[in-house]
C-alpha cells in the first residue's frame, strides 16, 4: 500500500491523527496519558512545533498543530517513536503501537481552524457508548474530561506553556473570559447536532477551500499526471478541486441540450455522487438536488444499473467523465 503523501512547509496547520495498532489502547492508565503529553512537550520544543489543541482518547488521538519549519514527518516520528519505546518497556511488548503511519490533513486555518477544534473537543462525547446520554450530561462530562485541551480553553484548568490558546480564542470576543464563555458555547452547541461530516476528517487529505486544495495541488503535489501511476499514489487522484456546482454548471453546459430534463437530471445527481463525495457528506449532496440521503442512493444505484443496460447512455456519461477528469481532476501546471 503507498504511503500517504506529506505536504511540508513552513508555517503549515495540520490536524494528526493516528490509533493504535489493531485499534488496541495506546492509553492504560493515567500515566500513560501523562507521558504521552511529556514526549509531546518534549519533541514540541525541540522540532519548534505549535499545539493549539489536542485531545487523548484510550485508542487514539487528535492533534490541530502548526509547524514553524518544514518538518512534520522528523518531529512525529521521533516523538510517536520515544514513546511507543517507553510504552512497550514498561508493559514487556515489542512491536507496534500505532497502526501505521499517523493521517496528516493538511488545513485551511483561518476558515476551518474552529471547527476543526470544536470537533477535536467533542470527541469525547461522540463514542457510541454515549449516544443515548442526555445533553446536559454530555456537558458536564466534557468539562470534567481530563485528557484535552477544552478545559484550559474555558478556563477550568491553568494553560501549560506549550500549549497555544490564543490562536483560537483570538476569534470569540474582547476579554479573556469573553473569548472563553463564547467558545465554550460553541463547542457545546455541537454536541446536538451530527458535525462528523462538515469535516470528513476521514476521507481528505486536505481541509479547506476548492482555491485552498487547487492551490497546494498545483504548487506541491502535482506538476503532471502523465507520469503518475494511479495505482502506485491513488491519493493524488482522491485529492480534487470539484463542487458540486462545478458539477452542475459542467453538465449543463456539455450535455446535449435534446437529452430529456429528466434524464440530465440524474446523470447531474449520478456525476455528483461519484465525484463530489470525497469533498462533501452525502447529507449535503442530497441536499443540493432536494432529496434524502436514502433518495440519493437510490438515483445513484438505479442510474447505475441503467448504464449497465444502455449502451448509448454509458457512452455519453462515459465522455463526460473524461472531458470532466481532464479539466478538473487531472491538473496540469
Amino acid at each position: 500500500m503507498p504511503r500517504p503523501i506529506r505536504v511540508e512547509f513552513p508555517n503549515a496547520y495540520y490536524h494528526v491523527i493516528n490509533r493504535g495498532n489493531r485499534k488496541e489502547q495506546i492509553f492504560i492508565t493515567d500515566r500513560d496519558y501523562e507521558l504521552f503529553l511529556e514526549k509531546l512537550v518534549e519533541y514540541t520544543d525541540l522540532y519548534e512545533v505549535e499545539i493549539h489543541t489536542y485531545c487523548l482518547m484510550p485508542n487514539h488521538f487528535h492533534l490541530q498543530l502548526r509547524t514553524r519549519h518544514a518538518n512534520l514527518g522528523k518531529f512525529m516520528q521521533s516523538f510517536l517513536t520515544s514513546y511507543t519505546l517507553v510504552i512497550n518497556h514498561k508493559y514487556q511488548k515489542s512491536g507496534h503501537l500505532f497502526q501505521g503511519r499517523y493521517k496528516a490533513q493538511l488545513v485551511e486555518n483561518e476558515k476551518y481552524k474552529n471547527k476543526l477544534s470544536r470537533y477535536i473537543h467533542l470527541n469525547p462525547v461522540k463514542v457510541r457508548s454515549m449516544a443515548e446520554m442526555p445533553s446536559d450530561e454530555k456537558k458536564k462530562y466534557l468539562r470534567n474530561f481530563k485528557w484535552s485541551s477544552f478545559r484550559m480553553f474555558i478556563g477550568l484548568e491553568n494553560k501549560p506553556e506549550w500549549l497555544t490558546r490564543s490562536h483560537i480564542l483570538s476569534s470569540w470576543g474582547k476579554t479573556a473570559a469573553e473569548k472563553m464563555h463564547k467558545y465554550r458555547t460553541y463547542v457545546e452547541e455541537g454536541i446536538a447536532s451530527d458535525n462528523s461530516g462538515e469535516l470528513q476528517t476521514e476521507l481528505q487529505e486536505i481541509i479547506g477551500s476548492d482555491s485552498f486544495k487547487d492551490k497546494i495541488i498545483k504548487k506541491f503535489l502535482i506538476k503532471d499526471t502523465s507520469d503518475i501511476d494511479k495505482t502506485e499514489q491513488p491519493v493524488l487522484f482522491k485529492i480534487n478541486t470539484l463542487s458540486l456546482n462545478k458539477v452542475i454548471d459542467f453538465v449543463t453546459e456539455n450535455l446535449n441540450h435534446d437529452i430529456d430534463e429528466k434524464l440530465k437530471r440524474k446523470i447531474t445527481i449520478y456525476i455528483a455522487f461519484v465525484y463530489c463525495k470525497k469533498n462533501y457528506s452525502l447529507k449535503d449532496i442530497a441536499a443540493k438536488f432536494e432529496l434524502s440521503v436514502s433518495g440519493l442512493r437510490m438515483v445513484a444505484r438505479r442510474f447505475k444499473t441503467l448504464l449497465e443496460k444502455n449502451k448509448e447512455l454509458h457512452t455519453t456519461v462515459g465522455v463526460l467523465n473524461e472531458k470532466l477528469e481532464e479539466k478538473y481532476i487531472n491538473v496540469q501546471v
